[in-house]
This record gives C-alpha cells, structure tokens and sequence, in this order.
C-alpha cells in the first residue's frame, strides 16, 4: 500500500484541517479518501453558519499526521466493505 497526500503534508494543520489521499493498493486498485480531524468539521459547520455537515464521509483522525493516516487506512483496508463507504474508486 502507498498513501499519497493530494495537498503538501508541509502545509496541513495537524489540529484542525482536512485532505485528501490517495491509496495505492498492491493490487493496482487506487482509492481517494478524505481525512479530517473532527476539529475540521466544526469548523466548517462554523465557517458556513450551519448546525450539520453535508459531504463525503471522512475518515476522522485525532491529529492530522502521515502517522496516523496510515494506521487508520492499514486498518480501514482490512475491511474491504469500509473502504468503498470511505473511498472512491479511481479508475485508470
């Protein structure tokens, strides 16, 4: 498995942001997700003067880190029925 982020890792808040990654799985397959921490969410709701959130659904992370993104997707790929309610399969 490879884990691409989208946006450059140098400029994510760890605290409070969101990103999309690519997965790269041994197969070939590649998946987009989203990740966020749940700070980002509220902050979103806040920014847009809303009491929900609408969007694709996000893998929630603590912290923001290359660390914990790839421990959430090691196991989210275990469990092949989550990965296609969090990721969007690309296609070549």
């Amino acid at each position: 498995m490879q884990i691409d982020f989208v946006s450059p890792e140098d400029q994510i808040n760890p605290e409070n942001d969101n990103v999309d990654i690519l997965v790269r799985l041994d197969d070939g397959r590649v998946y987009s997700l989203l990740v966020a921490t749940p700070n980002n969410i509220y902050w979103c709701m806040d920014n847009e003067s809303n009491d929900y959130y609408f969007g694709v659904p996000p893998v929630f992370v603590r912290r923001l880190t290359r660390g914990a993104v790839e421990a959430a997707v090691a196991l989210l790929i275990k469990h092949p029925e989550w990965l296609n309610v969090y990721g969007s399969l690309q296609t070549p």
